[in-house]
């Protein structure tokens, strides 16, 4: 193999040894693609391409490739197609072992140095132009099915977001008592919003990333309707405006089905995470409580708008005012902001996006401010161990989400009657 320290072996020296002088100007005058030197050298001496290669690779003291298998660029993700470019131009090809470069084979070692994946401590081998053509010809075609294959996996995605987007601000306005949902595009800025049942206009974000893939998610809908097993036929129309629509739908699922929606609400965690996008005033605020309300104030930390919309009314009845987090960090900054009540009780999810319901119980025991604070875990898992583990790190009781909601509520009834240390004292 070629000295990997010094200068690399070049075929000009070594067709200036093989041939005279004389073919050497015949065939550089022929053609100025070096790749072609070995080919036409080989013809005018009069010998196969198989026969002067072997003997340049005996010139320049480097291994002669016997066989080329084609490569497998698409390990290279967005440069794949820059690399296989850069290849041709050297004429070179790499040759891997389990994904991992181990040699590069070439018409002419020297020229490896222009390659942006050459490192001094790959080998070189020599390979004639024509094996390493016919084994770039079959990686590149192969690299076309594999871009033609992610392109359609990649748009078939696009779509199923889009789509659990859309059931995402449904099932929210729903949540809300609201029957239709507007997409509006403002000022180049897309959200929703609805009207609740409280009559308050609730909006939310939705991320500039995917607004573009939702509006032609929603112009392809066949006859202008969503299928929804939730909601039945969801109706589309539009408001004047490429980018406007109204969703509308018929009356909302009994509150005692919602809690089975869990499961199915946490596998959207993709789409949701482009749903409410950080806005001010969005959504989430629909569930703060209006001004005048009495009772115990108590953080529900849950990103299941639904979930918590009828964990809301429970608590109303137990006299309970209800705040709400979609995860442990809105939760924190929520407990952290100026002039933030404090809660009596803290209702976690295990299961949730940015911070999950295990890192919010270690986050609140460990802080002095809100360590006395009761916490019950929530989650839709029957697991023992889960449980005592969460209890081992300071919960205060643990409810799974399959049970009757009255269980949660008579746990926070319990634990709303427990002293704390301020009251004992």
């Amino acid at each position: 193999m070629s000295k990997r320290t010094g200068a690399l072996p070049s075929l000009v020296r070594a067709l200036d040894d093989l041939v005279p002088r004389k073919v050497m100007r015949e065939v550089v005058a022929s053609s100025h693609d070096r790749r072609q030197w070995g080919v036409l050298a080989a013809a005018w001496v009069g010998v196969s391409e198989r026969e002067f290669f072997e003997e340049a690779a005996k010139c320049m003291g480097v291994p002669l490739e016997e066989r080329l298998a084609s490569l497998d660029v698409t390990r290279f993700g967005e440069r794949a197609r820059a690399i296989l470019g850069e290849l041709r131009r050297v004429g070179a090809t790499l040759i891997t072992d389990e994904g991992e470069v181990i040699r590069i084979a070439a018409v002419d070692p020297a020229e490896v140095r222009g390659l942006s994946v050459y490192v001094p401590t790959i080998p070189v081998s020599l390979a004639s132009w024509t094996d390493i053509s016919r084994s770039l010809d079959t990686s590149e075609r192969m690299l076309i099915e594999y871009e033609s294959n992610s392109a359609a996996r990649e748009a078939k995605r696009r779509q199923e977001v889009s789509g659990k987007i859309l059931k995402i601000i449904v099932r929210e306005a729903a949540a809300h008592g609201a029957s239709s949902v507007e997409v509006l595009t403002v000022d180049g800025k897309t959200r929703y919003q609805f009207v609740t049942s409280h009559g308050r206009t609730a909006t939310g974000g939705i991320r500039a990333e995917v607004v573009q893939d939702l509006l032609r998610y929603l112009c392809s809908l066949e006859d202008g309707v969503l299928r929804s097993e939730e909601y039945g036929d969801i109706v589309l129309r539009s408001l004047g405006s490429v980018s406007n629509f109204r969703l509308s739908w018929g009356a909302s699922l009994a509150l005692r089905q919602e809690a089975g929606l869990d499961s199915a609400r946490r596998q959207e965690g993709e789409a949701s995470s482009l749903v409410l996008a950080g806005s001010r005033g969005g959504v989430s605020d629909a569930y703060l409580v209006e001004e005048g309300s009495r009772g115990h104030p108590v953080l529900v930390v849950d990103d299941n708008p639904m979930f918590c919309r009828v964990l809301e009314r429970l608590l109303r009845r137990e006299e309970v005012l209800p705040f709400f987090a979609d995860n442990g960090v809105r939760a924190l900054e929520k407990l952290e902001s100026a002039g933030a009540v404090m809660p009596k009780v803290i209702i976690c999810d295990l299961h949730m996006p940015v911070m999950n319901g295990r890192e919010l119980l270690a986050r609140l025991k460990n802080d002095e401010r809100f360590k006395q604070i009761p916490v019950v875990m929530l989650t839709s898992d029957d697991d023992v161990d889960a449980e005592l583990q969460l209890l081992a790190s300071g919960a205060d009781a643990f409810v799974s989400k399959g049970k009757d909601p009255r269980v949660l509520t008579a746990q926070v009834r319990r634990l709303l009657r427990r002293p704390s240390l301020e009251e004992a004292a």
